[in-house]
């Protein structure tokens, strides 16, 4: 039997348990950090916050679909995002090992929620055939090097407000925690370092 296809891991990471799993890994990662964070691992995790804000001023949650922006380089642009932070701010702390297994639950986690949504968003009730469409043109969390087409994701939404970034709609969405979790995680980390290292703890 597929791995991914486990009735028990499926069961274990449904419902609303990628939001325990973040947050496990952020309060671990803050506690494991040994080193005041890093120039480079902190860019990264910016650049995935950023993803994070530009992918929310194009959703518009269930109502149309989102197909301009960062959605014509993947289907999931705001999950990609995280990973890119998380993955940046271990980076930053040269927490490596953390890195590899939060790529590996994350990879499991958003699996099953991202296959889930999909089923969804294919309904009649959604957007229907035309998602199906769109899941063609564009990759599922790994990002194309090119935007997909813009003529063909018109027939996939022809809408020109979809093409267009929204300071209020990603406001709407709260865009702005994506950089408050920044903020929060490189400073949390040294803040614990600083403490650790005044304490002999490092």
């Amino acid at each position: 039997m597929n791995l991914l296809s486990n009735p028990a891991l499926r069961r274990f990471f449904s419902g609303r348990r990628r939001f325990q799993i973040d947050w496990f890994f952020f309060f671990l990662l803050i506690l494991s950090a040994r080193q005041y964070p890093q120039a480079f691992g902190t860019a990264v995790c910016f650049a995935g916050a950023t993803l994070r804000f530009w992918a929310s001023g194009f959703l518009r949650k269930e109502k149309k679909l989102a197909v301009g922006g960062p959605y014509s380089f993947t289907r999931n642009p705001l999950y990609l995002g995280r990973f890119i932070m998380v993955l940046g701010a271990t980076m930053s702390v040269g927490a490596w090992a953390l890195a590899a297994v939060m790529s590996v639950v994350f990879f499991l986690n958003y699996h099953y929620v991202i296959e889930h949504e999909e089923l969804k968003l294919g309904t009649e009730e959604y957007f229907g055939p035309v998602y199906f469409e769109y899941k063609k043109l564009v990759p599922r969390f790994i990002p194309a090097l090119t935007p997909a087409p813009r003529a063909e994701l018109e027939r996939v939404n022809p809408d020109p407000e979809v093409y267009r970034f929204s300071l209020p709609l990603a406001n709407e969405n709260r865009a702005k925690e994506a950089y408050v979790t920044f903020f929060g995680l490189i400073l949390g980390m040294a803040v614990l370092v600083f403490v650790k290292k005044s304490f002999h703890w490092a």
